[in-house]
């Protein structure tokens, strides 16, 4: 029964994979600015970055989002890393067995100060663009029932337990046509399983056009997955703001691009999807939402 992540940050298409390529971007000021807009506010638990697998308990604070008028310093990613995983521990009843964040290459000497927890490992798939680029947070007890099958441009493959999971930030030159899209999921499955292997969920940001579009194409690959998208209709609730319902997971919620397309043919939900929002601290730091789910074999 792993509980599997992902969030989402805003890089740029920079060869450079410093904080600068993540920070203060053009969609995660509109992230912003919208958030202050629909009068969004924070519910922020007690955490710590530096202990990210233990449930903290206590009661949360109720924040203000706070207008961004500079570069976020990378305490900040850190903090939103460490509410993910204590909102998810909430809501799922355990932190995630994985985390995936897209859109991060966290080898860079800046990104220590992100978290120093000795009970998670730290791998990154990285690629030409800091925008293509990948990291997982692993707890070190996880190491031997998860491993990295493969990876490219725009997704990260993953065997989690028992399952064959697709991480994704499907690139917007293919996220809107079908045939791409179809063509993308194919290429990934072959080259990650073989010939009759399977994918059980993919979770990420697919950039898609429409609710149903990417298991529409999963199912053009494998029409025995019945795959199905866990968030339904699309209208959200997201877990760590106040009275908040969305219909988007982009910068402006009118998008449904942050999604988990499960194999419904043999895999169940068991909880989720949990939708955490841009600003988990009261603090912005990226353009879409992060989600987990609790998902196991039938």
């Amino acid at each position: 029964m792993p509980i599997i992540a992902y969030q989402s940050f805003n890089s740029n298409a920079s060869t450079t994979h410093d904080l600068d390529s993540l920070t203060f971007q053009y969609f995660t000021k509109l992230a912003n600015r919208n958030a202050i807009r629909e009068d969004h506010q924070a519910l922020v638990l007690p955490s710590d970055p530096n202990n990210l697998t233990v449930p903290i308990e206590g009661p949360a604070n109720l924040m203000d989002i706070e207008p961004l008028t500079d570069d976020q310093p990378v305490v900040a990613f850190g903090g939103q890393i460490s509410l993910i995983c204590q909102n998810l521990a909430r809501s799922l009843g355990a932190t995630p067995d994985i985390l995936v964040l897209g859109e991060m290459d966290s080898s860079g000497p800046e990104f220590v100060k992100i978290s120093k927890d000795p009970s998670v490992l730290y791998q990154q798939s990285v690629n030409e663009k800091a925008c293509q680029s990948f990291t997982a947070i692993i707890p070190i007890q996880n190491q031997t029932k998860i491993s990295r099958i493969c990876f490219g441009e725009g997704y990260v493959v993953y065997k989690v337990f028992d399952l064959n999971v697709i991480f994704v930030h499907v690139p917007n030159a293919i996220a809107k046509s079908t045939t791409d899209a179809t063509n993308f999921y194919r290429k990934i499955i072959q080259t990650a399983m073989g010939k009759g292997g399977v994918i059980h969920l993919v979770i990420g940001d697919t950039n898609q056009a429409s609710i149903d579009f990417t298991p529409k194409c999963l199912n053009a690959v494998d029409s025995l997955g019945k795959y199905v998208n866990s968030a339904g209709s699309g209208k959200i609730e997201v877990v760590d703001s106040y009275e908040s319902s969305i219909f988007g997971t982009n910068s402006t919620g009118t998008q449904m691009y942050d999604v988990a397309v499960y194999r419904s043919s043999v895999v169940k939900l068991l909880g989720g999807p949990s939708y955490l929002s841009q600003s988990s601290t009261g603090t912005t730091v990226t353009d879409h939402c992060g989600l987990g789910v609790n998902i196991d074999l039938i």
